[in-house]
């Protein structure tokens, strides 16, 4: 059996990962970088688009005087105190220098825009990647310029530890096994949405109306270890819920831009007993809206008439795709804040019953009943929202004037189905504000650390509307625990 030699191994090669092992290597210790796949960067690189900080170089450029201790204050009054407080703080402190630290090593940013149409009000926090990929590729040249060594189609398959310390790992790279001595272990591998089994344990709602977004090789290896050396995993399911999306029952790589750009609208919603339930421009803030459609059994559904069909085939919209301001900020162009015509709508709308993702009815009974919903419900539901748009009044919600546009009045009527939607997993261990794993006693776990999803405590159940936040964790906690674990190794 082949054997290597190391200080610090760090398993999981993205953003996390990537940040623990070059902040280890930087501190000059010997670091072996793990990845499960043959490519790294994980979610941090192809999923995310830039992170958050507060109180960088950018922002001070920019007028911006959104501070840590604000940033600090903003989240700890989402999480109602019911988060890490040590973490949290340690985090946002260190968030405005990891801007500056990966542009030193070739991953370089720009503060922009907030994404989120809600969100322009805030002050400027999303520093978004410039030349991702090849920033990426940058900074994993510098890690592997200062000495870092990174093995790809490789994973961990034992741990010894004995005695209150790290002798070594077990590892299987390309199908061979191999022998690692070393002093401390990062697990950085991105939490657990792509294990199913875990998912369905710890997802409150039916998994089949979980549409996951997430890392797929992020299937819960370094938890499972680490929880069974003792550690608390009392924070573990907490799901990045984002948005909700349309999803084909025929076919997994299903896309029709129509019905994608009419589900990110605030037209009529209605829940699994047939009820409006919510502001349905909460579609506006991407966290709130995957939160609702969370809490209220993982999907719902958007009511079309006849009326606002006809409507929608030959006309405008000065609506915005709540998307659109994510897709310009990217591209560098302006926000239109209008959609459509959609000539093809009764197309796409066939198209979304075909794959199942949408009925129709020719009155709201014949709906009701294809939704298995009580028509009575229904009626009283669109008789009442009818009612709203009318009087241009949410006595019951609160939906702005400018999206009470459409009733519901004219069949046949089309229900399409919204279901939840995850960017992965952000309750795992728990650790502390050195990201060490903590045990069920309250104690450090001598020589473990867990950062970015694998970690537990900068979150209490829900991914907080600060944009790029979670990025900001994965990278921010990966360095904090890189550099700590390079401590007394010699």
């Amino acid at each position: 059996m082949s054997e290597l030699t190391t200080d610090v191994v760090v398993v999981g090669a993205g953003a996390s990962g990537i940040g623990a092992a070059l902040a280890a290597v930087e501190n000059h210790a010997k670091v072996l970088l793990l990845e499960k796949g043959d490519k790294f960067g994980g979610a941090g690189m192809f999923g995310a688009q830039g992170l958050f900080a507060a109180g960088s170089e950018q922002q001070k450029k920019a007028g911006n005087n959104y501070s840590p201790n604000d940033a600090y204050k903003e989240m700890m009054n989402y999480t109602h105190y019911r988060s890490n407080t040590r973490l949290t703080r340690a985090i946002i402190n260190k968030s405005a220098d990891t801007i500056n630290w990966l542009a030193k090593n070739g991953l370089q940013t720009e503060l922009v825009n907030n994404t989120q149409e809600v969100h322009q009000n805030h002050p400027r926090v999303y520093h978004q990647y410039i030349d991702k990929f090849n920033g990426f590729q940058r900074v994993m040249d510098n890690f592997k310029a200062k000495g870092g060594q990174l093995l790809t189609k490789t994973t961990v398959k034992s741990v010894d530890y004995q005695d209150n310390q790290i002798k070594g790992l077990k590892i299987i790279q390309d199908g061979v096994e191999k022998s690692v001595s070393c002093k401390k272990v990062i697990f950085s591998d991105g939490g657990f949405v792509g294990n199913q089994k875990m998912v369905n344990k710890y997802l409150t709602i039916d998994s089949h109306d979980l549409f996951s977004m997430g890392e797929r090789k992020a299937t819960g290896d370094g938890i499972q270890i680490l929880a069974q050396l003792g550690a608390d995993i009392s924070g573990i399911g907490t799901f990045e819920n984002h948005a909700a999306s349309v999803v084909s029952q025929i076919g997994s790589k299903w896309h029709n831009d129509t019905i994608f750009t009419l589900t990110n609208l605030p037209f009529l919603w209605i829940n699994r007993r047939g009820e409006r339930f919510v502001n349905e421009d909460i579609c506006y803030d991407f966290a709130l809206w995957g939160n609702t459609t969370y809490i209220n059994g993982g999907y719902y559904y958007f009511i079309l008439d006849q009326g606002t069909i006809d409507y929608l085939k030959d006309n405008k919209l000065n609506w915005t795709n709540s998307f659109e301001r994510t897709f310009t900020t990217l591209a560098h162009t302006p926000v239109t804040h209008q959609v459509g015509p959609f000539p093809d709508i009764d197309a796409d709308l066939t198209e979304a019953i075909d794959q199942k993702a949408a009925v129709v009815g020719q009155d709201v009974k014949e709906l009701a009943d294809k939704l298995n919903l009580n028509s009575d419900q229904v009626e009283k539901t669109f008789v009442k929202y009818n009612k709203i748009i009318n009087e241009h009044k949410d006595t019951d919600f609160n939906k702005a004037a400018e999206f009470m546009k459409f009733p519901v009045s004219k069949g046949p009527f089309y229900a399409i189905k919204a279901q939840s939607t995850t960017l992965g997993t952000i309750g795992g261990v728990a650790v502390d504000d050195c990201l060490h794993v903590i045990n069920n006693d309250g104690k450090i776990i001598p020589g473990l650390y867990a950062t970015g999803n694998n970690a537990s405590g900068m979150y209490d159940t829900s991914y907080p509307t600060l944009e790029g936040i979670s990025c900001a964790f994965a990278w921010n906690s990966g360095r904090v625990a890189g550099e700590d674990a390079t401590k007394n190794i010699y």
